[in-house]
């Protein structure tokens, strides 16, 4: 038995990429945050990014962490 949830909420973020080494690279999306949270963990591993915030790009307000264990 498998399970999907899909979020319908969508919004405006600004993305930051970290890395232990302090590097921080910054990019803004769009989309459901079902999808932004998939390419952002997708992102993070093939780039070796320790973890990145997904903040909202008209609040500034942190949405979702996402980071590498």
């Amino acid at each position: 038995m498998a399970i999907t949830i899909k979020h319908t909420y969508s919004t405006n973020v600004e993305v930051h990429y970290y890395t232990d080494s302090g590097y921080t690279l910054r990019c803004r999306d769009c989309g459901q945050m079902d999808d932004i949270a998939e390419e952002v963990s997708e992102i993070v591993v093939k780039h070796n990014f320790a973890y990145a915030d997904v903040c909202s790009a008209e609040t500034g307000e942190v949405l979702m962490v996402i980071e590498r264990t």
